[in-house]
C-alpha cells in the first residue's frame, strides 16, 4: 500500500517531537517516575559495588599472613603457629555476607522499581483510553466516514497496550543501563585507570552503530504499526460481512486480500526486527574485542587479580550496550504507537457549543425552516445547494427521491451530525447552532433502517432512550409499538438478553424495539429513515401502525423508498441531486404527473422513472 508507506515514512521524521510529547503525558506521574529512577539507580549502584567487594576479597586472598604478622579483616588466609594454612573466617563471612546482601538489596530495589512502573503504565493506559473515548465523542461523523473502524479500534487497544506494556522496560532498563555504564566506568577508573581506558575505546564504535541502525529501522517500525491497523480493519470488515462473503463465494478473494495485507505486515516486522537486531551482535563483537584488549594490557602491567575483577566490571559495563538493541526496539515501537494515537487526538473536532447555547428542550415546538442551505462532503462536489423548506410544528414531511438525492443528508443536518457550509436551519425561528447539541438531539427521536441494539437485556436497550423511565413507561411504549406480546413470550420477558446487534430476534422485532425505544424518549420531533424497508408486509403494517401513532402531534420527517408508507404525509418533498424538484401531498403530486408520479408508478406499474428522466434530459 504505497500511500500508507509514504505516510508512515513522513511520520517517522517526527520521532523526536512525538517522543517529547509522550514524555509530557507523564507529567502527573513525575513523582512516581522519579522514585522509580532512584530505585533503579540504587539497584545499579549496589550491582557496581559487588565487584569492588569481590576485589577486596581477592586482594585479601593474595595477602597471606605469615606467623607472627597481625591478622586483619582484610586478611583472608594466614599461616598459624603450627605452620598450617588457615582461613580467617571473620574476613570470609564479612566479605561473603556483604556480597549476598548487595545482590539481594539490588534485586529487591529492581523489583520495587518494576512494580511501581507497572502501576504508572496501567494508569497511563487507563487515562489514554479515556482521552481517546472522549476524543471520539467530540469527532464529527466525517471522521468515521474516512477512517475504517478497524484503524480506530487498533488505536484504542493495540497502540495503547503496546505503550503500556513496554513502558516498564524503557524506564527501568534505561535508568539501570545509564547508571551501570557511568558507575562502572568510575569504579574501573578508581581500580585501574589504564584498563578503564581500554574498555572505553569500544564506546565510539557502539554509538555510531546504534545511531545508524535506529535511523533506518524507525521507518519500518512505523510502517509495521500502520499495517497492523490495516489488518485489524480488514478482519473487522470481513467478519461484519461474513454472510455476504459466503453468499457470493468470495472466501478465496478475501483470503487473497488478507494474505497480501498480512504479508505486508510480516515484511515490515521482519525488516524492523532485522535492522534493530543488528545492534546486539555488532556491539557484542566490539565488546569482545575490549575483553581481548584488557587481557593484553592487564598482562603487560602484571595485574592478574585486577584483570579478573575487570572482566566482571566489563560485563557490567557492556550490559547496557547488549540491552540497547532491545531498548531501541521498544522505544521505536512505542513512538510509532504514539504517532498513531496522536494522529487521532489531533483530528479536528466539531465546534464547541456557544456558552449561552439554549439548553431547555421543553420549549421546543418543532417548526423547521431551511434557508439557502448549502452543504458538501467534499469541497469539489456540492450535495445540497440553495435548499429552502418550511415545516410547521406537528406536520409530517415525507422526503423521497432516488439514491444519492440528499435525503439522509438532510436529516443528518437537522441533527447536526454535520455542519452546513452556509445558510441557516431554524428550529422555532432559532438557528439550530444556537442550541446545545445535546438539547437538540434529546428533542429528536430516530428510527433507522439499520437497527442498533447492544448486548444486554431488552429492558436495558429500551431504557437507552430515557434511563429515568419507569417500568410502566417501558411496558406502555412496547404496547404502542406492538412488541409487548412478543416480549411476553420470551424467557425472562423484559430481562431476556439480546445478542450483539440483537441477532437472536428477527429484523422486524428489532425494528419494533427501536420504535419502542424512541417512544420512551418522548421526542418533540421524529425522524424515520427507511424504517420499514427490511421487513415483511405483515410486520411492515405493525411498524406503520406504531409509527402513525407516535407521529401524531409531532413534527416528523419520513424517508422512504416504499411510497405506500408515506401516502398520508401532510407534505411530500421530492429531491433530486440535492434540490427540491416537487412538493405537495400524495394526490397533488400524482396529479402533476411529474417525477413523483414516475417514482410511484415504477413501484406499482413497473415504469422506470430514471429512464424517463434520462430520456427527457437527453432530448
Amino acid at each position: 500500500m504505497p500511500g500508507r508507506m509514504n505516510n508512515s515514512t513522513q511520520r517517522a521524521q517526527h520521532f523526536g517531537i512525538t517522543l517529547k510529547r509522550m514524555i509530557r503525558e507523564f507529567k502527573s506521574e513525575y513523582v512516581l517516575l522519579i522514585i522509580v529512577i532512584l530505585l533503579s539507580i540504587g539497584s545499579s549502584v549496589l550491582t557496581i559495588l559487588s565487584p569492588v567487594v569481590l576485589n577486596n576479597f581477592l586482594t585479601g586472598a593474595q595477602n597471606i599472613a605469615e606467623p607472627g604478622e597481625p591478622i586483619t579483616n582484610e586478611t583472608l588466609f594466614y599461616i598459624n603457629e603450627s605452620s598450617l594454612f588457615s582461613v580467617n573466617w571473620t574476613c570470609f563471612f564479612t566479605n561473603f555476607g556483604t556480597l549476598i546482601a548487595l545482590y539481594f538489596a539490588s534485586a529487591f530495589l529492581m523489583w520495587l522499581a518494576e512494580f511501581l512502573t507497572v502501576f504508572v503504565s496501567n494508569r497511563y493506559a487507563f487515562n489514554m483510553r479515556n482521552n481517546i473515548k472522549n476524543k471520539l465523542d467530540r469527532l464529527p461523523l466525517s471522521y468515521f466516514d474516512k477512517v475504517p473502524y478497524g484503524d480506530t479500534l487498533s488505536i484504542g487497544t493495540n497502540e495503547v497496550d503496546n505503550i503500556s506494556r513496554n513502558l516498564q522496560s524503557i524506564v527501568v532498563q534505561t535508568c539501570n543501563g545509564v547508571t551501570l555504564f557511568l558507575g562502572t566506568f568510575i569504579a574501573m577508573l578508581a581500580t585501574q585507570w589504564q584498563l578503564a581506558l581500554v574498555a572505553l575505546c569500544s564506546l565510539p564504535f557502539t554509538i555510531v552503530i546504534v545511531i545508524l541502525v535506529s535511523k533506518f529501522s524507525q521507518k519500518q517500525f512505523v510502517a509495521y504499526r500502520y499495517e497492523l491497523a490495516e489488518l485489524n480493519g480488514k478482519v473487522e470488515e470481513n467478519y461484519a460481512g461474513y454472510q455476504v462473503i459466503k453468499l457470493f463465494n468470495k472466501q478465496k478473494d478475501i483470503e487473497t486480500d488478507f494474505n497480501i495485507t498480512n504479508t505486508k505486515l510480516a515484511v515490515a516486522d521482519r525488516f524492523s526486527q532485522f535492522l534493530s537486531g543488528l545492534i546486539f551482535p555488532t556491539t557484542n563483537f566490539i565488546n569482545n574485542l575490549a575483553y581481548v584488549g584488557i587481557a593484553v594490557v592487564g598482562g603487560l602491567i602484571n595485574a592478574p587479580s585486577t584483570m579478573i575483577v575487570f572482566f566482571i566490571f566489563l560485563n557490567t559495563f557492556n550490559r547496557p550496550f547488549q540491552q540497547i538493541g532491545q531498548i531501541i526496539n521498544i522505544i521505536q515501537s512505542v513512538v510509532a504507537s504514539g504517532e498513531k494515537i496522536y494522529s487521532l487526538l489531533d483530528e479536528k473536532e466539531f465546534s464547541e457549543d456557544p456558552i449561552d447555547a439554549l439548553s431547555n428542550e421543553d420549549n421546543i415546538k418543532g417548526a423547521f425552516e431551511f434557508k439557502d442551505v448549502y452543504f458538501s462532503y467534499t469541497p469539489e462536489k456540492p450535495l445540497i445547494q440553495n435548499f429552502n423548506l418550511k415545516v410547521n410544528a406537528g406536520d409530517s414531511v415525507a422526503i423521497v427521491g432516488p439514491t444519492g438525492a440528499g435525503k439522509t443528508t438532510m436529516v443528518n443536518l437537522i441533527m447536526r451530525f454535520y455542519e452546513i457550509n452556509s445558510g441557516e436551519i431554524l428550529l422555532d425561528n432559532i438557528d439550530t447552532r444556537k442550541y446545545k447539541r445535546s438539547t437538540l438531539r434529546r428533542s429528536i427521536g430516530m428510527v433507522l433502517q439499520d437497527t442498533w441494539l447492544f448486548r444486554g437485556t431488552i429492558k436495558e436497550n429500551l431504557l437507552y432512550g430515557d434511563e429515568n423511565a419507569t417500568m410502566d413507561d417501558v411496558i406502555s411504549a412496547c404496547k404502542e409499538a406492538h412488541i409487548d406480546h412478543f416480549i411476553e413470550t420470551l424467557p425472562g420477558k423484559y430481562d431476556f438478553v439480546l445478542n450483539e446487534d440483537g441477532t437472536n430476534i428477527s429484523q422486524g422485532q428489532r425494528q419494533l424495539l427501536t420504535i419502542a425505544r424512541a417512544i420512551i424518549s418522548k421526542p418533540k420531533i421524529m425522524i424515520l429513515d427507511e424504517a420499514t424497508s427490511s421487513v415483511d408486509t405483515r410486520t411492515e403494517q405493525l411498524i406503520q401502525d406504531a409509527l402513525d401513532h407516535i407521529m401524531q402531534n409531532r413534527t416528523s420527517f419520513i424517508i422512504a423508498h416504499r411510497l405506500s408508507t408515506i401516502k398520508n404525509a401532510k407534505l411530500i418533498i421530492v429531491m433530486q441531486n440535492g434540490h427540491i424538484v416537487e412538493t405537495g401531498n400524495h394526490k397533488e403530486l400524482l396529479a402533476k404527473n411529474g417525477f413523483y408520479a414516475s417514482l410511484y408508478n415504477s413501484q406499482f406499474i413497473g415504469v422506470n422513472p430514471m429512464a424517463k428522466d434520462d430520456n427527457s434530459s437527453e432530448s
